[in-house]
């Protein structure tokens, strides 16, 4: 009663702000967004009794359908234009439109997954807070169809199982996100809800050449690679040059991770801190002479960089290994980055090593300075070892792990989350 209470008020305030001509709040996502949200909480903003509200929400509601149909393709293309189409499916199969808004709807749905979404179930974006998006999105179109006891197209169930799994391929331990393109965890919580309400069931991806992310996992140690290029600006406002960081965890510890970023809320960070949180540096792996791998424009773009990832997967009675190469270094240094992992079969070893290997033409600097970083976890506690090759890493979550080098010195610095 209270929610009910709640939502009423927020509804009619929203139709004296917006419900009497379109302005900004009538963007084809935004009107896919609401009447998702709208119908499928309508028990919350449809029981008042007073007649005049009901049929005013109930006819603005119709009216962005009939918006909505002429407009979806009109949002821009990625997770947007997905909840846009997923709009029209929803109210064709619960409001009104019958079979031909309902056909129209799935054509639609269909164009723009198909231009959003990879084989393996990853958005283009790359993201991993657009793909739980996607997962939400499909999850409640889903129960659309049985609520209204229709049965849900093989194309719309294949994407769905197909974006849950890429979604838990780039599950930590704690049941959050990795950090990736610009994103951080998220609530375990959240998560957890989503993927059980959305009635579906999938493995964790672990292989994507499309989605990217590499996942090698031993006795509930996790490891989390980015094993593609950066994704296409078209598809990304706020891509990083990221390629061959990883992520690690043991249980529900999280050990190595990237230093995250602002999501798709809007942020009072400043530009400056945001931009950096996309450098190569911001990021578990080598950087060349203080050098994205991937250059991030003064407009806050991609530009030139990564545009081959090799990648080279085995298992075997012992380990897991991946060796990943890209060539973003190539132009400007003539040098490829090529890392190789090792997680053991027992979870509690992981190996690995950073080259670079001269390609091309390009003369390489005999002074170009390297760093290889590995950004620590919040509460995870680094004591270098007397040697300076190595440190012990103490966190409450996890056994002690023992950090060991070799080819260059050991330092322990500030980093940020």
């Amino acid at each position: 009663e209270k929610g009910a209470w709640v939502g009423e008020a927020l509804a009619g305030r929203w139709l004296i702000a917006h419900g009497a001509k379109p302005d900004e709040a009538w963007a084809p996502h935004l009107w896919g967004e609401r009447l998702l949200f709208w119908a499928a909480y309508a028990p919350y903003i449809l029981s008042s009794g007073d007649p005049g509200y009901r049929s005013a929400l109930l006819n603005t509601m119709a009216r962005g359908a009939r918006f909505l149909d002429r407009n979806a393709d009109k949002a821009p293309d990625g997770i947007k234009r997905i909840t846009a189409w997923c709009g029209v499916v929803a109210t064709a199969l619960v409001l009104q439109g019958g079979v031909p808004r309902l056909a129209r709807g799935e054509a639609g749905l269909g164009r723009a997954l198909g231009s959003a979404q990879y084989d393996d179930g990853g958005l283009i974006s790359r993201s991993p807070d657009e793909q739980v998006l996607l997962v939400d999105r499909l999850g409640l179109l889903r129960s659309f169809y049985l609520a209204a006891r229709q049965q849900i197209p093989e194309g719309i169930e294949t994407a769905s199982a197909a974006a849950l799994a890429a979604l838990h391929g780039v599950t930590m331990g704690d049941g959050a996100l990795s950090s990736w393109q610009g994103g951080n965890p998220g609530s375990a919580a959240r998560l957890t809800g989503l993927i059980e309400g959305c009635g579906l069931r999938a493995r964790p991806l672990r292989q994507a050449r499309g989605w990217g992310y590499q996942r090698l996992s031993a006795l509930g140690t996790i490891l989390v690679l980015d094993g593609a290029p950066p994704p296409p600006p078209k598809m990304a406002a706020r891509g990083s040059a990221s390629t061959l960081a990883f992520e690690l965890s043991d249980g529900p510890q999280r050990l190595v991770i990237n230093c995250g970023g602002v999501g798709l809320l809007p942020s009072e960070l400043p530009p400056d801190l945001v931009a950096g949180l996309r450098s190569t540096a911001a990021h578990s792996t080598l950087v060349l002479d203080d050098t994205n791998s991937t250059n991030i424009n003064p407009d806050g773009s991609l530009g030139r960089g990564v545009d081959e990832v090799t990648i080279d997967r085995s298992e075997d009675n012992d380990a897991s290994r991946i060796e990943a190469a890209h060539d973003g270094y190539v132009r400007a240094f003539g040098l490829i980055h090529k890392r190789s992992l090792m997680l053991g079969n027992d979870g509690k070893e992981v190996r690995g090593a950073d080259q670079l290997i001269a390609k091309g033409r390009k003369k390489i600097r005999g002074a170009a300075a390297y760093a290889v970083r590995f950004h620590l976890a919040k509460g995870v506690e680094a004591t270098a070892t007397a040697d300076g090759l190595g440190a012990i890493l103490r966190s409450k979550g996890a056994p002690p792990w023992n950090f060991r080098c070799r080819g260059g010195q050991l330092t322990i610095e500030g980093s940020l989350w």
